[in-house]
């Protein structure tokens, strides 16, 4: 089977898959979906999915929950999602080009016991343009990931990711800054 034939069929697949989503008025899914039947979008609250986006995962299924009316999930244009579990109660963000591994990003404390540090209760957790997020990956509530960052597996992000760093740890520290200017994206494949 060609390339072309087999995009053709992840985006006919991404589309009959996501149909209820696709019928349900808080779900807004925009052209260029790429699925395999492994999104599941879940909740009261609204769920918006941008042009282009790679929602094909292997092992584990997307997960997008909303717990919340008021709650809002939006995923940015090209982003690619492999295995995510997003949990909104307010609001989460995922810029244009992300690429997210199977991580758990929440904007609420899910335990008794908090976490995070800051005011408790729901709080937006916004990952800007072109952040990488490794496999088991846990995002807490009220952080920024800052563009072209890198969250290196089996993070744990309780404090926010300033652009263009590579964090890894638990709690998540900066282990490598790319370099500033143009060409600062391409420093990471390099």
């Amino acid at each position: 089977m060609s390339v072309t034939a087999r995009l053709r069929a992840a985006l006919v697949l991404g589309w009959l898959t996501t149909l209820p989503h696709r019928l349900n008025r808080r779900i807004r899914i925009q052209p260029g979906l790429l699925g395999n039947g492994r999104l599941r979008i879940r909740g009261p609250g609204r769920v918006m999915i941008e042009k282009d986006v790679n929602a094909w995962s292997h092992a584990e299924a997307n997960r997008l929950v909303t717990t919340t009316s008021e709650a809002v999930i939006q995923i940015g244009p090209q982003a690619r999602l492999n295995g995510c579990t997003l949990i909104a109660a307010e609001r989460i963000e995922v810029g244009a080009g992300c690429v997210l591994g199977s991580c758990e990003v929440r904007d609420d404390d899910a335990y008794p016991a908090r976490l995070s540090q800051g005011p408790a209760g729901p709080r937006p957790v916004i990952l800007e343009e072109n952040v990488w997020v490794g496999g088991q990956v846990f995002i807490a509530p009220g952080v920024r990931v800052g563009r072209n960052s890198v969250v290196g597996m089996h993070a744990a992000v309780f404090e926010d990711v300033p652009p263009d760093v590579i964090v890894a740890g638990n709690p998540a520290r900066i282990v490598r800054r790319f370099e500033a200017g143009p060409d600062s994206a391409s420093a990471k494949r390099g």
